[in-house]
């Protein structure tokens, strides 16, 4: 079986644009007076105040999002998202698709056989203060901000344990997770036409807790003492990111199993394309 190991980086960059300010000479060249300077021109630009967007690279793993981001002060903002995954295998996605080419170019044709197998739906909202650079007014410019997110997702995992004897006993396995977390973003919001908004997520990350539940009622009452602790054994190992806690703890029964999910809520945010129109 897949052992997961996640790992996560985060950066934290702040900028300050410095202003300068002209005393009027004594003449007035009124060719100057009608054309501000330059940084006159960028501090006067107009802002808008909202801008609503959808994360296009996230359409690789077969994920649907929006976001409403709303100006609080000249170079400060807040915005909610929300992304939403319908119930679908990830090897099927456009990413998963990618992936188990390389897993079938290493001949690993198990591996791809149980992936296949895992489905999921669910989402994720999320909230996000950003500080901007610059001295274009608006939330513009190269940023880095600090958010939170929480998700919710549901698994189908029809789990296929091979006996000592070579029978196959089917555990059709349901659970679910949630998961809370904080992390860091930087990245570049650019405006490429008057209300069309460009947002690149250069590097990010996030850290929490996720917890959960699985259940697989199925009739086990035909296995020996030796075969529920191999199903207990096997099923704990399924998933394994280090420590000195265990992050499935499983219970196995005549009416099926029982398991709780422990395990650290990590993910990255990097390199993610998001367009959106601003108002």
């Amino acid at each position: 079986m897949k052992h997961a190991a996640l790992t996560f980086a985060f950066a934290l960059c702040l900028g300050t644009a410095a202003m300068a300010q002209q005393t009027a000479p004594l003449e007035i060249d009124t060719e100057i007076a009608e054309k501000p300077p330059r940084k006159e021109r960028l501090r006067n630009q107009p802002m808008y105040s909202n801008i609503v967007k959808t994360n296009l690279s996230s359409l690789a793993l077969n994920n649907y999002s929006l976001t409403y981001e709303r100006l609080l002060a000249r170079k400060i903002s807040a915005s909610l998202g929300y992304r939403y995954m319908p119930k679908s295998a990830l090897t099927k996605s456009m990413l998963g698709e990618t992936v188990m080419d390389y897993v079938k170019e290493d001949g690993d044709d198990d591996l791809q056989n149980q992936l296949d197998k895992l489905q999921m739906s669910g989402g994720a909202l999320t909230a996000e203060f950003r500080f901007y650079t610059g001295r274009r007014p608006g939330a513009k410019g190269f940023y880095a901000g600090i958010y939170g997110r929480y998700s919710n997702f549901k698994y189908d995992y029809p789990y296929d344990y091979e006996k000592p004897d070579e029978t196959t006993t089917l555990v059709p396995l349901k659970g679910n997770t949630k998961g809370f977390g904080g992390g860091v973003v930087m990245g570049g919001q650019f405006m490429i036409a008057k209300r069309v908004v460009v947002d690149l997520y250069i590097i990010g990350a996030h850290y929490g807790k996720m917890t959960g539940k699985v259940n697989g009622l199925t009739d086990l009452s035909d296995l020996d003492e030796q075969d529920r602790t191999d199903l207990k054994n096997e099923l704990e190992d399924l998933i394994d990111l280090g420590g000195s806690e265990k992050n499935i703890t499983a219970e196995v029964r005549d009416d099926g199993i029982r398991a709780d999910i422990r395990m650290p809520f990590l993910g990255v945010r990097g390199l993610g394309l998001t367009v959106g129109f601003a108002f």
